[in-house]
């Protein structure tokens, strides 16, 4: 049997399965983690039964797996805000359908113009390259004699990483070291997120997370939680800020390469090639007349079935594209030098089309709309640096990731609303954190009340460092990283950039290639993973 067939079945059962998982333990404990690491080891012992170990397979359950989370996690807050809120939802279910796989389609297409600037630029992409390291590891073709010992280092990493992480599930040691704005956190993740970034980015966010303390300690008395102290103007207004001006210097660097680009007439469709043959986006369906045609339909589409169910004026739907592609470069430059998701910062969306609304249904909708967008976005990307580090041809995987988009779009409403009926979203049986947050900010949007964690003049210094740091060549994004995750987090993270650095200078990872650190980060998130589903 094709592993291509047997990937594509596994990958459309893991994304059903892994839809219901990350739905619900968004709404039960807002942890928006999903089963894709345990699911690489349950495809390994398929294709090992059938002796077909290839990494296509595991791309392309990846890609369908990858394509549906991003679809999921994008509609699942908002859409439990409005059942939480009690307003009529009176969407039918074919639109509720096309409106995240258009979503998905968009950010997909998009992605395409920023291949050059992402693919080939040097990011990291440490998610990426956890998976990737997984699955060179099962597949055949990449055993070669270095094989064994990779195995086992991987697998030592990964063992001590989840006995660690099985200690804090048990209550035998702590989630934290002293408090979460003041302490070190013990998860073995964030020291192999370290690991893989590189010194440098540990000390960008290094620098972020110093200012960050100094705010909580001389501004704040050392007397604020961590939700308090992020909704902090010097911390919001200025994080938001630099993320944002770092998207534009992005998004003009892509433009001006482009527009050079396009005068030489060099290499008109040359991006990333694979042995002599263009990536997915160079097959026929994806030439650029055809791509920018469905993209165009896609976005008109898009408009009209906005205008005419939820109620989304078309004028605010195509004002809200520029600013979701600000938010596009954004998070996937978040996923490419740190594997954090900061899309969550598109939440400015709602502050500011949300002025326009006087519903937040519609409102709502358009930001899981524009999420969806978003993560499809970068998630391209994502699916298309595993293959480069798998040494692995690309092709397919973009229809893959596209199947994933459409099995998220029909699983996802009726899965959100079967665990309404059963349970009620926003009751103790099921909080939903951050959909009562989501429900916060639109009431506030619709009810024109400006949130005290905004401040232009913040947003101005925020906007004049970022162009400071990019003048000296310092990140802003990983800058601001530091500035918003928790003191606690970003000091682990640094820790483990100290020991890659000490173990390099005794020339201890020479070959290692990110298996070490893969192993730590694998070993943390699988039994993370085991322990979450006690909340079903």
């Amino acid at each position: 049997m094709d592993e291509r067939i047997l990937a594509v079945v596994m990958g459309i059962l893991f994304s059903i399965i892994n839809a219901v998982v990350v739905v619900f333990l968004t709404l039960k404990a807002g942890i928006s983690v999903g089963l894709e690491i345990f699911f690489l080891f349950a495809a390994f012992a398929v294709f090992a039964l059938l002796k077909n170990v290839r990494s296509r397979g595991f791309l392309y359950m990846v890609a369908i797996g990858t394509g549906s989370t991003g679809i999921v996690i994008s509609y699942t807050e908002g859409l439990g805000a409005i059942m939480i809120s009690g307003k009529p939802f009176d969407v039918p279910d074919p639109v509720m359908i096309l409106l995240p796989l258009l979503s998905g389609i968009i950010g997909v297409l998009l992605s395409y113009y920023f291949t050059d600037y992402f693919l080939k630029a040097d990011f990291p992409w440490p998610g990426a390259r956890v998976n990737s390291s997984l699955i060179n590891l099962f597949s055949q073709e990449n055993k070669n004699t270095s094989f064994r010992s990779s195995a086992v280092r991987m697998g030592t990493a990964g063992i001590l990483s989840g006995l660690v992480t099985s200690l804090k599930g048990f209550g035998i040691r702590p989630e934290i070291l002293g408090s979460i704005n003041l302490g070190l956190s013990t998860s073995p993740m964030f020291a192999g997120i370290g690991m893989l970034i590189g010194t440098k980015a540990c000390l960008e966010i290094a620098g972020g997370a110093v200012i960050s303390l100094l705010i909580w300690i001389f501004l704040e008395g050392a007397s604020t939680d961590y939700f308090t102290h992020m909704r902090n103007p010097w911390v919001f207004s200025t994080a938001i800020s630099m993320l944002v001006t770092t998207a534009v210097i992005s998004l003009y660097v892509v433009l001006r390469s482009s527009a050079g680009h396009k005068s030489k007439k060099a290499g008109a469709n040359s991006l990333l090639r694979d042995g002599g043959n263009n990536i997915a986006f160079n097959s026929t369906f994806f030439k650029i007349n055809n791509r920018t045609l469905l993209l165009t339909l896609a976005v008109i589409s898009a408009s009209m079935l906005l205008y005419y169910f939820p109620g989304v004026p078309v004028l605010i739907f195509l004002v809200s594209l520029p600013i979701s592609l600000l938010f596009m470069i954004i998070e996937s430059r978040g996923r490419a030098e740190t594997s954090m998701s900061v899309g969550i910062s598109s939440f400015v969306i709602i502050l500011l089309v949300g002025l326009a609304f006087s519903d937040i249904v519609p409102l709502l909708i358009l930001e899981g709309f524009v999420l969806a967008m978003i993560f499809s976005f970068s998630l391209t990307f994502y699916v298309l640096k595993q293959a480069e580090f798998c040494n692995a041809s690309s092709q397919g995987l973009i229809k893959m990731l596209l199947l994933g988009c459409f099995v998220g779009s029909v699983i996802c409403v009726p899965c959100i609303k079967f665990f309404n009926s059963i349970y009620g979203i926003g009751t103790e049986l099921l909080p939903a954190p951050y959909s009562i947050m989501w429900l916060e900010m639109a009431q506030s949007a619709v009810t024109k009340v400006v949130p005290p964690s905004v401040n232009i003049f913040l947003i101005a210094a925020g906007a004049l460092v970022a162009l400071i740091l990019y003048r000296k060549r310092i990140s802003a994004i990983t800058f601001s990283i530091g500035l918003i995750l928790p003191f606690s987090t970003c000091a682990t993270i640094i820790l483990g950039g100290l020991i890659a650095w000490c173990l390099e200078k005794k020339n201890y990872l020479k070959d290692d290639n990110g298996i070490t650190a893969s192993g730590l980060i694998a070993g943390d998130v699988l039994v993370n993973i085991l322990l979450s589903l006690r909340y079903l």
